[in-house]
């Protein structure tokens, strides 16, 4: 499917684990791009790109650096969202990013699960404010939790990616109880990240004292 193709508008109802098994179904023979997971699910927004791009980072399956391709996709979603961009849009070189068959089958057997019981859980549960605002706000913490992602703090991935996804399910069905708990678990990275700094440079600092 070519970039910015439009879906039929059935294919919105689809659950989005049932397409996320559908696009992964032959990655043991035929190489996935991850332009080929966004395209069947831009249609949907914000909130189910922000899902789909937390899995690969929750799931300790993509090789070291891999952190450093994914802030920069979470921190260019976040300036679209803040400048209310109709739909998400991702850059070349993270669509053209082919996924290896193991990390394929994680996905697919991990992820896929994972998905399935955030779709139990979730519902429309009314946002206190306008969606316009919502966006906002939600796009303020992703853009933050891109900067972490880029920090070189270690064992920082898995947070951040939780935080996203659940601000997608948030705005995905207007469910203000995950758009309240990706804000708190962004919230609670940050506090981690400044903690984290702030031992590092006392830690420095002792050992620049030390004779």
């Amino acid at each position: 499917m070519a970039a910015g193709a439009s879906l039929d508008p059935s294919a919105r109802e689809v659950p989005l684990s049932a397409v996320l098994l559908a696009a992964l179904a032959d990655a043991d023979r035929v190489p996935v791009r991850v332009g080929d997971l966004l395209d069947r699910t831009a249609d949907r927004g914000f909130g189910l790109l922000l899902l789909v791009l937390g899995l690969p980072m929750l799931i300790p399956f993509l090789p070291p650096g891999s952190s450093t391709v994914v802030g920069p996709v979470y921190a260019a979603c976040a300036v679209q969202m803040l400048r209310g961009a109709p739909r998400p849009w991702v850059p070349r070189r993270f669509r053209d990013w082919v996924l290896s068959p193991t990390a394929a089958r994680a996905l697919r057997e991990r992820g896929v699960p994972i998905v399935r019981r955030v779709e139990r859980l979730s519902r429309p549960r009314g946002l206190w404010v306008s969606e316009r605002v919502a966006v906002r706000a939600a796009g303020v913490m992703v853009l933050l939790m891109g900067v972490v992602l880029l920090s070189p703090l270690p064992f920082l991935n898995t947070l951040p990616a939780l935080a996203v996804m659940m601000i997608g399910v948030g705005l995905l069905n207007r469910d203000a109880v995950f758009m309240l708990a990706g804000l708190l678990a962004g919230t609670a990275t940050l506090a981690l990240v400044g903690l984290s700094a702030g031992l590092i440079v006392v830690l420095l600092g002792r050992l620049r004292t030390v004779p």
